[in-house]
């Protein structure tokens, strides 16, 4: 019997795609601690072995623990002490889909699980959202999420940018072209392949457009469940970085590529539903505005944003985006379609939603989604009223609270975060923290930044 060629294949599609010889490879991937996707290629009768009748696959908990460099740290979840003990990859066969790229291979998502036990690492990302999701549906709540992404693209290869230390990279437009169709005519032959091949690796796409930046670009996803959203989050930008190297350009998702050009942001719509029948809860129409419980959603975002802040800005060049006149979430008020507000209030009845704007392209999704649970949670089991909905500029407002402004900062506000530590559990607050301050920690003592040099050379 055929099945439909879809994005998504079940258990009777993998075995007819596999038996015609259509497919030979599954990918089985995990996301780390960074966003990326780890794991490994399996042949089909491995997949059938490792997967549908085994335990999964083995992998080193090192991937959970490692820098961008992939240097392990020291941490519980993986040391020398415990021999980098394995984990298991254990595929979500919920997720397993074509790869329109690579026509013979299949991906799959996998949770990671102890090795020796059938219980799920703690410590990883898509464990710490399912954790949250779980505390949500306690609540009788479920939420969904909209990622909207951008990046720059350089029209130079990886090799060549990687030999030219990302400097001078000749960018894939001349001059700004924010919404301007010529531009968007002009970056059509890559932008095209997004959009084209995205849904056919299940993760659909509303619309593109050229950003502000040189080079710049912004992709709206459709909106979905939760946890659907992260992965598609993730597939997306693998997806992004497999296209332009095919096509010899280089992407970046860094928050802020260089200090004299605008940032990339990762800006996250989220709404609140009611988890057994379905219905929105974030729009009152006795109020034309935020529900009451959904106001108090919102009011535990502003409450909790700084101190969460690691979890939206996770690397020393997050800071770096946080300019008031570039549009970036630093001020923690929430307004109604206002973007000077780091929350910003768009849509009306089912569609009425909260925009999150703090976070940068660099932000690790679960994380993310993670900390915008355990923040609205926590204004409604403790009652929080609906804030004000603020008017005007934020940014010029000195009574506004503002993001933290450096990574030093946001591991600090973190450290002695009572909120973390109750909401993610003892041991990942401390993997968490230990991961973002070894981080630090290696900028800190470890770099010696262009302007350093520039500044110092020979005038010290």
């Amino acid at each position: 019997m055929n099945h439909p060629a879809g994005p998504i294949v079940d258990l009777d599609t993998f075995e007819d795609l596999a038996r015609r010889g259509e497919v030979d490879t599954v990918i089985c991937a995990a996301p780390d601690p960074y966003g990326r996707l780890v794991g490994k290629r399996l042949t089909i009768d491995a997949f059938r072995t490792l997967c549908l009748e085994g335990q999964g696959v083995n992998a080193s908990s090192f991937v959970f623990a490692v820098d961008l460099e992939m240097n392990p740290l020291d941490l519980p979840v993986s040391n020398a002490d415990n021999g980098w003990v394995d984990i298991r990859l254990v595929p979500d066969l919920a997720t397993l889909r074509r790869v329109p790229w690579e026509p013979h291979a299949l991906m799959v998502i996998c949770d990671a699980y102890q090795g020796d036990a059938d219980v799920l690492l703690p410590v990883a990302p898509r464990t710490i959202l399912k954790h949250q999701l779980a505390r949500a549906r306690e609540h009788g709540l479920a939420f969904q999420f909209a990622s909207e992404l951008e990046f720059f693209v350089a029209a130079v290869s990886p090799a060549e940018a990687w030999q030219a230390e990302y400097r001078n990279l000749r960018m894939l437009s001349d001059y700004r072209s924010d919404y301007q169709v010529v531009q968007g005519g002009r970056d059509e032959w890559f932008v095209h392949q997004i959009r084209q091949d995205m849904p056919k690796f299940g993760v659909p796409v509303e619309s593109s457009k050229p950003e502000w930046g040189l080079g710049q670009q912004e992709i709206t996803l459709d909106y979905c469940e939760a946890l659907e959203m992260a992965d598609r989050h993730v597939l997306f930008k693998h997806g992004i970085k497999e296209l332009a190297h095919r096509a010899d350009l280089t992407v970046t998702f860094m928050a802020k590529p260089k200090i004299d050009e605008v940032g990339s942001s990762c800006h996250l719509h989220v709404s609140m539903w009611d988890a057994e029948d379905g219905s929105p809860l974030c729009w009152s129409e006795e109020t034309g505005g935020m529900s009451p419980r959904f106001g108090s959603f919102v009011a535990g975002q502003l409450a909790h944003a700084v101190e969460l802040g690691l979890l939206f800005a996770p690397t020393v060049n997050s800071y770096k985006r946080y300019l008031p006149d570039q549009f970036a979430g630093t001020a923690i008020a929430v307004g109604h379609d206002n973007r000077s507000c780091a929350f910003r209030l768009v849509g009306r009845g089912a569609s009425y939603r909260v925009e999150n704007r703090i976070p940068g392209a660099d932000v690790n999704p679960y994380y993310a989604f993670s900390a915008t649970i355990a923040a609205g949670l926590a204004g409604i089991e403790a009652g929080d009223p609906t804030p004000p909905v603020f008017a005007g500029n934020a940014w010029g407002n000195r009574s506004v609270e503002v993001m933290t402004s450096s990574l030093h900062d946001s591991v600090e506000r973190f450290s002695h975060s009572k909120l973390a530590r109750s909401a993610f559990g003892d041991e990942v607050f401390e993997h968490l923290h230990a991961s973002a301050a070894a981080e630090l920690a290696s900028f800190e003592s470890g770099a010696v930044t262009d302007w350093e040099v520039k500044r110092y050379y020979e005038r010290v």
